[in-house]
């Protein structure tokens, strides 16, 4: 879980150890930054997972040209100055922080690592800095230096290693080993830096970011080819009847927890399958003795069969953090709340950030905003992001719910975008 995050220069994003829980909460404004906020926090995963997503044959590099070169860099800095990103998460019960900055331009030649390092955060007595694994590029651009201990106390000297600057270390790191004998023949950096860099990217390999307005609903109604490759849905939720069908086929008890979980907005709901027809797959759905598919039913009830998935159901590649930008949109209140809970209580994922203007669907997580297991962040339009804390507005609160402050525009959470 993230339990801090740091952002500088990235579009209209600059916060300095934002505090999370498992379930975040953003309200605000349209262009407040709240997209742009989920895109700053997954920046590093999904430079990863796309590696290979552009022309270049760098993912760093293909990721900034998928942000738009210089478009990326916050419109009040200036010229040269980079975008930072600081995470504090856990790896193999380790607190640590990873850093990574970079600067920008509209060339490749312009476009660098200027920082990359991963450092322990645990708090400890006697030591005047915190212990770090590795750092890259901050005496000089394209120069890095490992640990050669993994804890703090441990006798320790630092190996020089060259790396290139338009790629992350994590991309380069068994090219490095193999040129490098003395980094190689050393055990801790051979085999428990390189653990922590294999931890790392899993963690990051496990972010899960949708935007609901970009689910292809159109895709979902048509009958697909049958294709067993996929192990997620993919963004638009195109492949959605193919998920399906590949996790039922591989464990009868998903496609029950899944119905399960349906009738909670369909009462009546009797049977959700896909169907061969033709060697076309096409789902299905039976409530009230009627027969239906996609092309039958709601834009509602097709959102509500892909946030079942997301939330609810697990998947062969476990979700460190899953993001879903607006999930509301096309849900009834009622189904809003529902979804809400089912956030609160599910167990596919370590972590949750949900962006929404929906005061019905931010009621639902009032009372674990009280026992501050939900946070909630504001964003405004001056580029501040602020944590609400229930001890803050106990009084603006009272009995009422979080989506009453919001549906008044109370200014202890605002609401409405003048």
């Amino acid at each position: 879980m993230i339990s801090k995050f740091s952002c500088h220069n990235f579009r209209n994003i600059n916060t300095d150890n934002l505090e999370f829980e498992k379930i975040n909460i953003l309200i605000g404004p349209n262009n407040s930054g709240k997209t742009n906020f989920i895109k700053a926090i997954t920046f590093f995963s999904e430079m990863l997972k796309n590696a290979e997503e552009g022309n270049l044959k760098s993912a760093f590099l293909n990721a900034v040209a998928r942000n738009g070169w210089d478009h990326a860099l916050n419109k009040y800095a200036e010229e040269n100055t980079p975008i930072d990103f600081a995470w504090e998460i856990c790896l193999n019960e380790k607190p640590v922080r990873y850093k990574f900055s970079y600067g920008v331009g509209n060339t490749v030649e312009n476009c660098n690592i200027v920082l990359e390092e991963l450092s322990s955060s645990e708090q400890r007595t006697g030591y005047d800095k915190e212990f770090n694994y590795f750092r890259c590029h901050d005496y000089k651009v394209g120069m890095g230096n490992f640990s050669t201990a993994t804890k703090v106390g441990d006798k320790n000297r630092r190996l020089a290693f060259e790396v290139n600057s338009k790629e992350t270390l994590i991309m380069q790191f068994k090219d490095i080993l193999l040129q490098n004998k003395n980094i190689y023949g050393n055990e801790m950096i051979r085999v428990n830096i390189a653990q922590l860099l294999y931890e790392l990217q899993k963690y990051f390999d496990g972010f899960s970011v949708y935007t609901s307005a970009q689910f292809e609903t159109d895709k979902m109604r048509e009958p697909v080819n049958i294709k067993a490759m996929d192990d997620s849905l993919n963004h638009n939720a195109s492949n959605f009847s193919n998920i399906f069908n590949q996790y039922k086929s591989e464990d009868v008890l998903w496609k029950t927890r899944f119905e399960e979980k349906m009738k909670e907005l369909i009462p009546n709901l009797q049977v959700a399958d896909t169907v061969n027809v033709y060697d076309k797959l096409i789902f299905k759905l039976v409530y009230g003795n009627e027969q239906y598919d996609l092309s039958d039913v709601s834009e509602g009830t097709i959102k509500g069969l892909i946030l079942n998935m997301l939330i609810n159901m697990p998947m062969k590649n476990p979700r460190t953090l899953l993001a879903i930008d607006e999930p509301e949109n096309n849900l009834h209140p009622a189904w809003q709340k529902v979804v809400g809970n089912w956030m609160q209580t599910a167990d596919t994922f370590r972590q949750c950030f949900i962006s929404t203007h929906s005061p019905d669907f931010l009621d639902v997580f009032t009372e674990e905003f009280k026992r501050e297991k939900v946070a909630v962040f504001v964003f405004g339009c001056d580029e501040t992001i602020k944590k609400i804390q229930y001890r803050d507005i106990v009084d603006e609160l009272g009995d009422w719910e979080l989506g009453d402050l919001y549906r008044t525009n109370d200014p202890a959470l605002g609401g409405w975008p003048w």
